[in-house]
């Protein structure tokens, strides 16, 4: 009889990898190799994996030895305990408490390690576009290697058409309804759904109601700049006819006491980026890292962002800007949970970490 493989660690292991060379994968979870065999799942009947590295570069192969994509990390090991890692008490006890300063277009800054930040729009010198006010949050200038987004306000109509040419886009609704208009389609869309545009493609926000809508607009690769059209383009990718997907209990995923929902991906709608929104209880996270940039946008809830040596409150409306690698926390204090929307490149579950 085939033995349970062992749970060698809670956390995959960074690896650095040479393009053609060809490794064996431990699958017992028995080897002090890890995550390479030694030769101690003899007897068991879990023969290592064989897998041979495309290319050079680094990856996060499986240690907990239950995930789906073998030998890689797929999150699995955030699934095997009723509670999420949590930081200790003494963890960041000499941590430094960053302020807000005020930073370019009407927007505070809390400037953390090694280029993350806490960003926080304050509703002055907004650029006019139409119905919208932009305020760019995350670009090249601020950082970013990958992602640009702006926090858009759009008044009741139909904005501008818009196109980040070479970008794929894509749309939060934070709050109100109204009608994603792209080529020739038409999609309603509501509080808490996210929207795709793909490349080439040129969209319009048509506020159906006398409310604002807010909207966080995200654009992969960043680098092309926001243009105008006269009238909408026709352009439109048949090939992911449905943009759209709102919050669904049926697609929410655990890690712990906590969970989240893939709202856009590779996966679904061939994006390079990942769109998720997420809620954690009352807690503070084990620092960790991800193999991603990533921006974090607080919906509900207030808490602290925490980094290597520094710390900032955050609150609903500030997003974070995490670069590639990053070790951070975020720690909720509310006693209701904070409730979140993140964006990160490349595509891949949330739930991998390391």
């Amino acid at each position: 009889m085939t033995a349970e493989p062992e749970i060698a660690a809670y956390k995959p292991c960074l690896v650095e990898v040479r393009g053609g060379k060809s490794y064996l994968w431990c699958a017992c979870g028995r080897s002090r190799r890890q995550p390479f065999c030694d030769g101690s799942h003899k007897g068991t009947g879990l023969e290592p994996l064989r897998w041979t590295a495309d290319k050079n570069g680094e990856v996060l192969l499986c240690a907990c030895k239950h995930t789906k994509s073998r030998p890689f990390c797929d999150g699995t090991h955030n699934m095997l305990s009723e509670t999420y890692a949590e930081a200790n008490e003494s963890d960041g006890a000499d941590a430094v408490l960053v302020g807000y300063e005020a930073y370019r277009n009407g927007t505070q800054r809390a400037l953390l390690d090694n280029g993350c930040y806490v960003i926080r729009a304050t509703g002055e010198n907004t650029r006019r576009l139409g119905t919208l006010a932009v305020v760019p949050l995350i670009d090249a200038d601020s950082g970013a290697e990958h992602l640009s987004q702006y926090l858009v306000t759009a008044e009741s109509g139909a904005s501008p058409v818009i196109e980040f040419p070479g970008s794929d886009v894509v749309l939060f609704i934070e709050s109100g309804a109204g009608t994603i208009r792209i080529g020739s389609r038409e999609y309603k869309v509501a509080r808490e759904t996210g929207v795709c545009i793909k490349p080439g493609e040129a969209f319009q926000v048509v506020n159906d109601e006398q409310a604002d809508m807010i909207v966080t607009v995200s654009a992969c690769p960043l680098g092309s700049e926001m243009i105008v059209h006269e009238t909408m383009p026709p352009d439109f990718d048949q090939s992911i006819p449905e943009r759209t997907q709102g919050v669904d209990e049926e697609k929410q995923q655990a890690m712990g006491d906590r969970f989240f929902q893939v709202l856009i991906d590779h996966d679904s709608h061939g994006t390079p980026v990942t769109q998720f929104i997420g809620e954690i209880p009352r807690s503070r996270a084990a620092h960790h890292h991800h193999l991603y940039e990533e921006t974090i946008m607080v919906l509900s809830g207030e808490g602290f962002m925490w980094t290597d040596k520094t710390r900032t409150p955050v609150r609903p409306g500030d997003t974070i800007f995490l670069p590639l690698k990053q070790a951070h926390s975020l720690e909720c204090t509310s006693d209701s949970g904070m409730r979140l929307i993140g964006l990160f490149y490349p595509s891949m579950s949330p739930a991998i970490n390391y």
